[in-house]
């Protein structure tokens, strides 16, 4: 077993670093965001289950800077205002040139970003002297230290460079290793989520065919998925978070019609559901604000588009995951949210189960949480 750097200590690179120390390996993790640092330190507070018994059984040290090490692994986040523009691989470059300031002749440095086809070749021919190749991580929020180290993985880069950095990918990822060229692997993950994308649009769609018609549109996807072949997801109130709303720019030039399509789709729902919420007269409580349930991510979140469409009309919401305050977003309890004349539901988290239950007797409900109401 041998030194590991883990640089970037997020939602994918603290499970990580806790997973490759768990195999056995000496892992350092470096960010230079303090508060990264200090949850890095308390991981309990972050809410990954295992994550804090990992860390408990095999400690990791918490560093500003990069270290010497044997293996480098890669998962700075994107920058937060990247969008149709496409992802800028600005603060990846960063990091990279850091590691390769410091890494051994010969070291192997896996990136585990989503990142636009090119960047590992490129990055590869001006750090020549480092084993560089790719891995797009696959992670549910919520269930990251189980889909990091399950999950089926990609692992790509010049063939030699890119079969050690599998082998050494195994000593802890009981999934599937498959091992390709580094375009492919990049293509694969930019492929995975647009697919995500399209195929939320499509539900959306069909959420508001089936309104316009009269239909109950969760009626209508279960008969629809009885065909053995057909998986039509829920409507719902939009796509966020830190990927699907971006990745598909990268697949392909903007003027790609079925991408902008879905992508038009997707980003229109949010203000159709504000609408929806808007015809009703009163008081307004929102119970959610992550871009989905079981989540603390607020990156993107429909939930606050909603809200923010809402600021002419007096608002307020709660989220029991959400802990900072939001711009343009009034959070407030939740016995003040269910008090409110109408009470609707943007995001299913498992707190508000039984929610309609609860509120006042006077209030009325509306659940757009897994489609149209």
């Amino acid at each position: 077993m041998g030194r590991v750097c883990v640089v970037g200590l997020g939602r994918v690179g603290l499970p990580t670093a806790a997973l490759a120390a768990a195999a056995g390996h000496v892992v350092v993790g470096v960010d230079r965001d303090p508060a990264a640092r200090e949850r890095a330190r308390h991981p309990a507070a972050i809410g990954e289950p295992g994550l804090a018994e990992l860390l408990a059984r095999a400690p990791i040290t918490v560093v500003e800077r990069v270290e010497p090490a044997d293996c480098y692994v890669v998962c700075v986040g994107r920058p937060a205002d990247s969008g149709r523009s496409g992802l800028s691989t600005d603060d990846l470059d960063r990091a990279v040139a850091e590691v390769a300031g410091v890494a051994p002749p010969g070291a192997t440095c896996l990136i585990e970003a989503t990142v636009p086809v090119g960047t590992t070749d490129r990055l590869a021919e001006q750090f020549p002297a480092m084993q560089l190749a790719v891995a797009p991580e696959r992670v549910l929020p919520g269930n990251a230290v189980r889909e990091i180290r399950d999950n089926p993985r990609v692992v790509g880069g010049a063939a030699a460079v890119a079969k050690a950095a599998a082998a050494w990918l195994s000593t802890w990822c009981e999934g599937e290793i498959s091992v390709v060229d580094a375009r492919t692997a990049e293509l694969a993950k930019l492929v995975e989520n647009t697919a995500r994308d399209v195929e939320v649009a499509l539900a959306n769609t069909v959420g508001a065919v089936a309104r316009r018609h009269g239909v109950d549109a969760s009626l209508l996807r279960r008969l629809v998925n009885q065909h053995p072949r057909v998986h039509l997801l829920e409507p719902g109130i939009g796509v966020g978070g830190p990927c699907l709303p971006v990745d598909p720019w990268l697949l392909g030039d903007p003027a790609e019609p079925l991408i902008a399509a879905a992508r038009a789709v997707n980003d229109a729902v949010p203000s159709l559901a504000a609408a929806r919420i808007d015809r009703e007269p009163g008081t307004i409580g929102v119970l959610g604000l992550t871009y989905k349930a079981g989540v603390d991510d607020t990156r993107r979140a429909p939930a606050v588009e909603v809200v923010r469409a809402l600021g002419h009309r007096d608002v307020v919401a709660h989220d029991p995951h959400v802990v900072d305050p939001i711009d343009g977003v009034v959070q407030a309890p939740l016995s003040t949210v269910l008090a409110r004349d109408l009470v609707v539901r943007l995001v299913a988290h498992r707190a508000f189960e039984g929610w309609e239950a609860l509120v006042a007797p006077r209030s009325r409900t509306l659940d757009l949480s897994g489609g149209w109401a």
